[in-house]
């Protein structure tokens, strides 16, 4: 009957403080982050503070009426104690930061007794910090390691709470002394921290930890494998403390981890190609040439997956790969990439429209206007920017904008939309180049919509920044627009068409290492593409080819659920990489871009169809 009274008792408690503990697990951050045998570093407490770890471990046997630091006695020094190691540089840091919070697990190696008398008389200089009933401070006190029977932890100060290992026979009094419930993993399962839990790993763990919550309390597994995998297992189960020896590394990962993770609520709906004219060998009148700079595989499957398992560049079944090193280095930017494919040579990086000499070299845009083809460059970025400016421009420095804006004087493209109107306004022989384009019969519009609208056979649509503002910032359907407008004013022209249009900020995301922006340009990409492949089955005579100039970011997919459209990302650079990047390709003599070569390839297969 006594046991039965206080369970009902504990069952208010138990509930109230369960959801709070589940509220502060969502979403994970670095505060939830605890460093384990943390004086086991280089820099005891400060690499793992300064990172915003919310839990920090030290070991600790009494010595001469001192707490001293090690995991081992033999290993104690008078000069690594708990004072000097963790609460002066502590109370130094909360003094200029009142709003950190964080815990402090002391682990008793030995002699409770002994350990705990030492505690609160070293803690006492500090209880204006300290975490207690009816007074929150910054610091809250966790014992752990061989703690007092459960009889006894009443009879230490309130502010002083327990680490154990399970959750039975203790009285709601008791109870109210226990701080975290810490389990080893292998109690549960046998993981080597690779590859995933299966089901039945799962549900153990998912028991214990229900269980903790719903007595109030949180948990943390040790003994666990110190992985991504691991972390990201703990996590995806709702474990509240995330333990590690890697301290750089784990706070890297949390500190990044909202930047690297993108969620779609709602899928947009993609275009089912009907096939019947893919891969034939009849003649390709028109050839849509569509680049998504910065664009691997794990671009466009992170894509597919927050697009709940559909894309419409998954459509083209005819699949090859572009080797993308440049004439002088393994990883190329994009002016080299650009100049591969748009005039058929390996070029320096840096370089645009020459090759690895200088010498000037002649565009697929050349090609198709000589074969009395409309052309057309379409760009969500400056026309002088590398991939834009590759179909036109010649030089050796792809920085030198306002050279590269001039030579737009000697090209015969019909139809450019970008940005860049500054550049433009330069003066050539001192009339502005814009100035000249017009004398050129060129339209020269600023607005979007003007555009859109626009009958004009010959533009150089100068968009407002706004225009093509990054899609996380609101832009719209820039490139699907652009790309409907140019090929219908295309699509009645006897000889046909070149069109090239890039997904310019795919790239973009890859550099600044933010999945969300990598996705949602990427999807803009892709509905443009379907844009392409429904205009393709319209005509029945274009050739839709999709690939990138090269991989940005190093992207790594660490987690995802297709059903709700859930993506997790890490990135290993910066900067662009070598991996070799997918082709895709639609309609007539889509076959011959199947295989592995090199992205000069591109040019070489598109020119024998121009030709």
């Amino acid at each position: 009957m006594k046991k039965l009274s206080i369970l009902i008792l504990a069952l208010p408690v138990t509930i109230a403080v369960s959801q709070t503990a589940n509220s502060q697990i969502k979403p994970y951050t670095v505060a939830n982050a605890h460093s384990h045998n943390d004086y086991k570093n280089g820099i005891p407490f400060y690499r793992a503070y300064e990172k915003g770890f919310g839990s920090i471990e030290a070991d600790v046997y009494a010595v001469s009426g001192r707490l001293l630091v090690a995991h081992d006695k033999r290993d104690t020094a008078a000069s690594r104690s708990l004072r000097n190691l963790y609460l002066t540089p502590l109370a130094e840091k909360l003094k200029h930061d009142p709003h950190r919070q964080l815990r402090l697990l002391i682990e008793i190696k030995q002699d409770h007794k002994a350990v705990l008398s030492l505690v609160m008389q070293e803690l006492k200089p500090f209880a204006e910090y300290i975490s207690s009933p009816g007074h929150p401070g910054n610091l809250s006190i966790v014992m752990t390691g061989a703690v007092p029977p459960a009889v006894e932890m009443v009879n230490y100060p309130d502010w002083i709470t327990f680490d154990v290992d399970h959750l039975n026979g203790f009285t709601p009094q008791q109870w109210q002394k226990i701080g975290l419930v810490s389990f080893p993993l292998s109690k549960y399962v046998r993981w080597n921290g690779k590859g995933v839990l299966n089901s039945k790993e799962i549900a153990r763990l998912k028991g214990a930890i229900d269980s903790v919550h719903q007595a109030g309390k949180m948990i943390r597994f040790w003994e666990s494998p110190d992985t991504k995998s691991s972390w990201l297992a703990l996590m995806r189960l709702g474990v509240d403390v995330i333990g590690t020896d890697k301290i750089e590394e784990l706070g890297d990962f949390l500190n990044k981890k909202a930047k690297n993770e993108y969620s779609a609520k709602q899928a947009y709906p993609v275009y089912h190609p009907t096939h019947s004219a893919d891969g034939t060998v009849k003649k390709v009148k028109n050839i849509i040439l569509c680049i998504g700079d910065g664009m691997g595989l794990a671009q466009l499957y992170a894509t597919y997956t927050a697009n709940h398992g559909q894309l419409n560049i998954f459509q083209m079944k005819n699949i090859g790969f572009s080797i993308t090193n440049s004439a002088d280095a393994y990883i190329t930017d994009s002016a080299a990439g650009a100049t591969a494919f748009a005039s058929g040579q390996k070029t320096n990086d840096r370089a645009i429209g020459v090759d690895a000499t200088g010498k000037r070299l002649r565009s697929l845009a050349v090609y198709s206007a000589e074969a009395g083809k409309k052309t057309a460059d379409i760009a969500v970025c400056q026309l002088t920017d590398a991939t834009p400016d590759a179909f036109y421009a010649h030089q050796s420095e792809r920085s030198d904008s306002l050279a590269i804006a001039a030579e737009i004087l000697n090209s015969n493209i019909d139809i450019f939309v970008g940005t860049a109107f500054t550049d433009f306004t330069t003066k050539v022989n001192g009339v502005p180049i814009i100035d000249k384009m017009k004398q050129r019969g060129y339209t020269v519009i600023r607005k979007f919509d003007d555009f859109l609208k626009s009958p004009a056979k010959k533009i150089l649509a100068l968009m407002d920044d706004s225009a093509t503002r990054p899609k996380i910032a609101g832009r719209g359907e820039y490139l699907s627009l652009a790309l409907k407008k140019v090929t219908g004013a295309f699509k009645n022209h006897p000889k046909g068409f070149f069109i090239m249009a890039e997904g310019s900020q795919i790239d973009y995301g890859g550099h600044n290492n933010n999945l969300t922006q990598v996705i949602t340009e990427n999807a803009d990409f892709d509905r443009m593409v379907g844009e392409a492949l429904r205009f393709a089955d319209e005509d029945g005579e274009t050739l839709v080819i999709v690939t990138a100039d090269h991989e940005t970011g190093g992207l790594t997919l660490l987690d995802g659920d297709i059903n709700k459209g859930y993506v997790l990302g890490d990135f290993s650079t910066n900067d662009h990489t070598g991996t070799p990047v997918p082709v895709f390709a639609y309609g007539p003599h889509s076959g011959d871009f199947r295989g592995v070569y090199n992205n000069t390839e591109i040019f070489n297969k598109i020119l024998k169809l121009i030709r």
